[in-house]
């Protein structure tokens, strides 16, 4: 396994799950079965990943998918899952595809254009050649600044959007665009992705947007890496409970021995979101469009509370709580 380590950006663990398509939940089990990244804690952030182990836990997602089992891969150094990527015809085109020179990046955006003007010298990577938040000048000023990447902020996408950014890429000369964005539909991500636009949901960090920015492959990369937050669709799968309710007691016991309210917060929100989950399970529904819309509700719930459950364990080994 490769010694380095960057220590210039840190991750947390769900940045890292968005930016490698691995999950959560998959990520903790490959760690603890096969260590595949040397990952640090911090008493702030909990457990935190170099950029170095994002891309080495990218090759390794890579070489998964094209049919490797983790237990072959997973203590390879960072040479040798180039080498075995560089074997597979499938991905000669994505083995190096990270940018490794500053990308120079203009932005156009009501609230993230100030957010990475202010940023400065933080954004390892971005070289960032203009930040508008007045579309009129953005658009003029596009074919004289000649940017590698756009970086375009919505709040919502619709389908004059699709048309909208790939005017903007065309006027700028680049094939290149990042969107962060809060809401819209599938069709309209998948008809933006089929552009060649990468998407990020909004609020999105400065290490996310650089890691977009200086993506390079042919194409895209699946769509669980970045744009999985933003898809309504959450699957029919309900998340089991990471804690239950005697868990809660214990841990709401806990946690005022420590001086952080927040894993009191915490317990708190998953015991009102647990509460509803089971209440729109058993609604009673006077219709398909009830049943439909109760069904929908239980599961939004669910993932709310798997969401407030994984914050809850990361605030908790943070406070010593648990192990």
């Amino acid at each position: 396994m490769s010694q380095k380590q960057d220590s210039s950006q840190n991750y947390r663990i769900g940045a890292v799950a968005r930016l490698t398509g691995i999950s959560v939940d998959r990520l903790r089990a490959w760690e603890r079965r096969y260590a595949v990244v040397e990952t640090r804690r911090t008493e702030s952030l909990g457990r935190i990943y170099s950029r170095d182990d994002v891309e080495r836990l990218t090759m390794i997602k890579q070489l998964v998918d094209l049919g490797n089992p983790i237990s072959s891969v997973a203590n390879l150094t960072d040479s040798q899952l180039r080498e075995r990527l560089q074997q597979d015809n499938r991905s000669r085109q994505q083995v190096q595809q990270f940018a490794t020179r500053p990308v120079r990046a203009a932005v156009f955006g009501s609230t993230l254009a100030a957010y990475l003007d202010a940023a400065g010298e933080r954004l390892e990577g971005l070289s960032l050649i203009g930040a508008f938040r007045n579309y009129s000048d953005f658009e003029r000023a596009l074919p004289s600044l000649a940017p590698d990447v756009l970086i375009l902020e919505y709040a919502g996408v619709y389908e004059e959007t699709v048309q909208e950014v790939a005017g903007l890429m065309k006027r700028a000369g680049t094939s290149r665009a990042v969107v962060v964005a809060g809401f819209g539909r599938r069709e309209i991500f998948d008809a933006l992705k089929a552009e060649g636009v990468m998407i990020l949901r909004s609020p999105v960090s400065l290490e996310e947007l650089a890691l977009a920015c200086r993506f390079e492959g042919e194409s895209a990369p699946e769509p669980s890496a970045f744009e999985e937050g933003l898809r309504p669709e959450l699957g029919d799968a309900i998340p089991p409970r990471r804690f239950n309710d005697d868990d809660l007691v214990r841990l709401a016991g806990l946690s005022r021995s420590v001086e952080c309210e927040c894993p009191e917060h915490l317990i708190t929100l998953i015991g009102s979101l647990t509460a509803f989950e089971a209440y729109s399970a058993s609604c009673k529904s006077r219709n398909p469009t009830d049943a439909a819309l109760h069904a929908y509700l239980h599961r939004v719930t669910a993932h709310a509370r798997a969401l407030m459950e994984e914050a809850l364990e990361n605030v908790a080994e943070v406070e010593g709580m648990i192990q």
